[in-house]
């Protein structure tokens, strides 16, 4: 991921202490989110390296979506602990974000598909 570092990005615009303490407090739990996500998905992935197939799935995807969701939370950190860069460390958490959400939307879409195939062939086979 690439930042730009236009001038048009880059000027030097700083949130208040108000804004601050909402971005310090969003990176604080963003933080424990991630790791709770990263630690539930090692343990999934352990599970599946034993032939879990499943869990070791999911605990990928718990680990990336623990990464992101502290890749986020550290660049919104940024923003109440830096001066002058506070656009870009928005902007950067955002995009973390985003991929997180595009993530979340990838699995739940395979989870209906599968949910809606299980639930045409139970009735195709149940029909006989």
């Amino acid at each position: 991921m690439t930042m730009d570092t236009d001038s048009s990005t880059s000027n030097g615009y700083e949130f208040s202490a108000e804004h601050n303490a909402q971005f310090k407090a969003a990176a604080y739990w963003m933080g424990i989110m991630g790791r709770l996500g990263i630690l539930s998905g090692a343990l999934l992935c352990l599970s599946g390296i034993f032939g879990n197939i499943p869990n070791l799935i999911g605990g990928i995807v718990g680990l990336v979506m623990g990464v992101l969701t502290r890749r986020a939370g550290a660049a919104f950190g940024r923003v109440a602990g830096t001066t002058g860069r506070d656009i870009e460390n928005v902007i950067e958490a955002v995009t973390s974000l985003k991929s997180l959400y595009r993530l979340q939307a990838i699995m739940i879409g395979i989870a209906l598909g599968l949910i809606i195939a299980f639930v045409v062939y139970y009735t195709a086979v149940a029909g006989r």
